[in-house]
């Protein structure tokens, strides 16, 4: 059965992510070309996953994708079930945002106010978890 691990820190206990031994200072994720994705696509794929980004939020999904990813994760642990994932962020609307056409005539077209000390007037706020 899938499971959803809610931030980096739950998802990193469970899994213990691997330092990236092409880089320097400790980093954990892997490149998408060259030298290291082909270390990646040498390890068995239960403990591999993938950082992708999307319309709303940021995952790691487990295995090797290809659409939307942004890097690569080698685990000390294998994932269970290939629907396995780790939120790490979400987009959300600000408390300022607005679809309303008379509002967004005095905003210049932006849906937050470029006031809004949270969005800065893009309407939208990254929370991570």
């Amino acid at each position: 059965m899938a499971k959803e691990y809610q931030g980096w820190d739950e998802w990193a206990n469970e899994f213990k992510p691997q330092a990236n031994h092409f880089r320097q200072h400790g980093e954990k994720i892997y490149e998408t070309y060259g030298e290291e994705v082909e270390y990646v696509q040498s390890m068995h794929p239960n403990f591999v996953w993938t950082l992708v980004t999307g319309d709303e939020c940021d995952l790691i999904v487990a295995g090797y994708a290809y659409v939307n990813r942004l890097g690569y994760y080698i685990t000390e642990n294998p994932w269970g079930d290939e629907d396995d994932t780790c939120l790490l962020s979400v987009e959300e609307e600000c408390e300022c945002y607005s679809e309303d056409e008379d509002v967004l005539e005095e905003r210049n077209d932006e849906w937050g106010d470029p006031e809004c000390k949270e969005c800065y007037g893009a309407g939208y706020v990254t929370r991570y978890l």
